[in-house]
């Protein structure tokens, strides 16, 4: 499967069980390493500041703790340093905003990505 198919069902699933409410106004896809490998979760906040990237630390949304993480296959991520990981996700979340830009976590929401302690990268505004 492939990494766009998986994540596209992973945001469906966060999206069904635990939509963004309107207040909401941006969205980032977080990014940091565990043991298990890069790891990828989303939050929510009611701001969001073109030049300063804090604005992603109000956690005003995020899913339930069953959703709330995604773990980045190995087989995609092997030999990859974190800013290649992190174009990666970004171009993949691209993608699907691009194809599905109506969806709850992407319709009217300025979206970003990033890891933690790192500058963020627009995805769509």
């Amino acid at each position: 499967m492939s990494l766009i198919s998986l994540f596209s069902d992973w945001i469906k699933k966060v999206e069904t069980e635990n939509p963004p409410g309107p207040e909401v106004v941006a969205i980032n896809f977080g990014m940091f390493q565990s043991d298990k490998g890069y790891m990828v979760y989303i939050t929510g906040a009611e701001i969001y500041d073109a030049n300063d990237d804090d604005w992603a630390g109000e956690i005003d949304y995020q899913p339930i703790r069953a959703n709330k993480y995604f773990l980045l296959s190995r087989d995609l991520t092997k030999g990859l340093k974190w800013l290649k990981v992190l174009e990666l996700v970004a171009e993949t979340l691209k993608q699907l905003v691009e194809q599905d830009g109506g969806r709850p976590l992407f319709n009217n929401l300025t979206v970003t990505a990033g890891f933690d302690d790192s500058k963020l990268v627009l995805v769509k505004k």
